[in-house]
């Protein structure tokens, strides 16, 4: 059985950022995930300054095309969009496949592939498939965590639950622009259209589970429709729309119910459910609190959920989506 200080299970942006703020103060850290990167993560690949000054680089400094968004905001009803976006400082477009290869490399982490199945409690160390031991593990592996099912309990507020549909394709007729839809055909939540580096597009669209058990309508359906306007408003081609395939994942937003630490277990980013309540931003709460998380194991710092970031917009903008957030989901 091989024995390290820590184990990180997942290598996405939460695993690595752990993983490398521990390597950097020279303690052992073995990262685990059941994939070879780089490898395929859907997501609109939104990082904010925020996520730039917590990773410490720049667009400069990033090996891979990186866009700076130009950020149109349609709200339904209105026959304009704002052209504006309120988050503190410049946005940019990744792509995960790329992102996460380069992050986890960049933090000097040894990376095993496996596929973890069980974790028991053996006195002070975790024992992972009776193969490796540690004295710290860290949950990093998304919403479907096997730290988050075998050591904590499953208290996630089912009303923060989302789910999304979507899919990221070379499409190089795309605009740049980068187009945001709120509450589009009733839906609760948004749709986005989100261009990326060397011509390829992210199209999505998420929704509070909740709002289509409760209305009956279908997210498929809605993607659907989505897709529909697009090709009206000339974003995106009739053949490419019937053709397209999408994929979905479900994901939490941050609530201050449940557990992110017991005992020398941790759980940060999906694993610990802390999308944005108003945009479900999942990549900044994710490096956020796999610093957070290393520190804690430093014992430079605590790592509580409280201390988080729970939105991602600032100023007026986030007292309106706060009220918007309590009338659909409740305080949760």
């Amino acid at each position: 059985m091989r024995h390290s200080e820590t184990i990180v299970i997942g290598g996405g942006p939460a695993g690595s950022t752990c993983a490398g703020h521990l390597r950097a103060a020279g303690r052992e850290v073995l990262v685990l995930d059941k994939a070879r990167f780089p490898r395929l993560k859907l997501c609109a690949g939104w990082i904010t300054a925020k996520v730039m000054r917590d990773l410490a680089f720049t667009a400069a400094d990033y090996p891979h095309p990186i866009l700076k968004l130009e950020v149109r905001t349609h709200f339904f009803g209105l026959p304009f969009a704002f052209r504006w976006w309120p988050t503190p400082g410049p946005d940019y477009s990744i792509r995960r496949v790329e992102f996460d290869a380069w992050l986890l490399a960049r933090s000097g982490a040894e990376v095993v592939e496996h596929d973890v199945k069980s974790i028991r409690r053996d006195g002070e160390r975790y024992v992972i498939d009776e193969a490796y031991s540690c004295r710290h593990l860290v949950g990093a592996g998304g919403t479907m965590c096997p730290v988050r099912r075998e050591v904590f309990p499953d208290s996630r507020v089912k009303s923060r639950q989302i789910v999304t549909l979507e899919k990221e394709f070379e499409y190089p007729a795309r605009g740049d622009d980068c187009h945001l839809y709120f509450f589009r055909r009733g839906l609760v939540g948004y749709a986005w259209i989100v261009p990326k580096g060397n011509g390829h597009v992210n199209i999505g669209l998420g929704g509070k589970s909740r709002y289509f058990r409760k209305s009956g309508t279908k997210i498929h359906d809605h993607f659907r429709g989505f897709l529909d306007d697009l090709v009206r408003e000339g974003r995106l081609d009739a053949a490419t729309a019937t053709n397209l395939q999408e994929t979905g994942h479900p994901y939490f937003l941050y609530s201050r119910i449940g557990e992110v630490k017991r005992d020398n277990a941790y759980l940060i980013g999906d694993s610990a459910g802390l999308a944005s309540v108003d945009l479900g931003e999942g990549i900044g709460p994710a490096v956020e609190s796999g610093m957070m998380a290393a520190q804690d194991i430093l014992g430079t710092g605590e790592y509580r959920k409280d201390a988080t970031t729970a939105f991602s917009l600032a100023g007026v903008t986030q007292r309106v989506m706060r009220r918007i957030n309590r009338r659909h989901v409740g305080a949760g």
